[in-house]
């Protein structure tokens, strides 16, 4: 089963591009066109998990900023790679001690964010066994 990936995006070009080039590479991809709505769709526990999520950093109301701050209180450990137009090394800085796993700049490249996506779900796989393996260990 192929992982989904959720890209959390205002613009709704950005957000068919981000989902036409998931698809291509094999990703089952779902959108949401802000921030509110991609942690109301994280949390639908009906709903197949989210494995990645793509957010934009800079959109109205609830920022990604905001929206991975809420995922680290809500405990909500799905790995993010953020993307702005404004790329500067204070918004990377942020972003990653916020929870970020990668920081990519608008308009991203399709190799790129390929490269993004899959070193993302990697790690999240690999700290995953490793959660899995202490909790054995603790028993």
């Amino acid at each position: 089963m192929a992982a989904l990936i959720l890209i959390v995006d205002d613009d709704p070009i950005q957000r068919r591009l981000l989902e036409a080039m998931g698809r291509r590479f094999g990703y089952d991809v779902e959108t949401a066109e802000s921030g509110e709505a991609g942690l109301a769709r994280m949390e639908a526990a009906e709903l197949p998990p989210v494995d990645l999520l793509v957010l934009d950093l800079v959109m109205p109301d609830l920022d990604g900023m905001g929206v991975l701050t809420r995922m680290r209180q809500r405990e909500i450990r799905i790995p993010a790679i953020v993307q702005t137009a404004h790329g500067s090394i204070e918004a990377v800085i942020s972003a990653m001690r916020a929870g970020a796993h990668d920081f990519v700049v608008k308009p991203v490249g399709a190799e790129r964010l390929q490269v993004s996506i899959k070193n993302a779900l990697r790690v999240d796989a690999l700290e995953d066994e490793l959660r899995r393996a202490t909790r054995r260990r603790a028993n």
